[in-house]
């Protein structure tokens, strides 16, 4: 049996040590990419949100002007 010699070890050792960098690589990349996506996400929503509230906002005001001008004119008529 022939025991293993220091370069041997090296050179395995070496080989291992540039396959974690490829993987850690790898995960960089991919986070970066889940990052971006996310971020597009949040952007996305935040962009629907403010439409959905300005619709809200301008539904409300206009029922509330509705009311008012309702009960101005009851009470004219009731008046007159």
């Amino acid at each position: 049996m022939q025991l293993p010699t220091v370069e041997n070890k090296l050179s395995e050792f070496d080989a291992r040590l540039s396959r974690i960098e490829g993987i850690t690589e790898q995960i960089a990349t991919r986070l970066t990419s889940l990052e971006q996506k996310v971020e597009l996400g949040f952007s996305e929503t935040r962009q629907t949100a403010r439409t959905y509230f300005r619709w809200l906002i301008g539904i409300l005001i206009s029922t509330q002007l509705t009311t008012l001008i309702t009960l101005g004119t009851l009470i004219l008529v009731k008046l007159g």
